[in-house]
């Protein structure tokens, strides 16, 4: 898993397709990242311009989260190796088919 991250690494300064599928690697490690918990309770929607777009089935959730941006933010580039998260947006919505409350 480490050269292949090495190799992504290497692409995606020089190709964008090798840089969006960095950026979907990582994101696909969305439970991990925010533990089983908050992951049931979330999903991310998209990336634009280094910002992460997060749908919360519940406006308590989004609350926490908006606390929490910042430690989110630094664990998301920590795992990049790079700067490439700026912002974290958080909006209610379904989350895997979900009931909204």
């Amino acid at each position: 898993m480490i050269l292949l991250r090495q190799l992504l690494d290497e692409l995606s300064t020089k190709q964008p397709l090798f840089f969006e599928l960095k950026i979907k690697m990582l994101l696909s490690e969305w439970d991990k990242i925010v533990g089983p918990v908050i992951a049931r309770h979330t999903k991310v929607e998209k990336v634009e311009n280094g910002t992460v777009y997060v749908v919360c089935d519940d406006s308590l959730w989004m609350t926490e989260l908006t606390m929490q941006k910042d430690r989110l933010l630094k664990i998301l580039n920590e795992r990049s190796g790079k700067e490439l998260f700026r912002d974290i947006k958080f909006r209610r919505g379904k989350v895997d088919g979900k009931v909204l409350r």
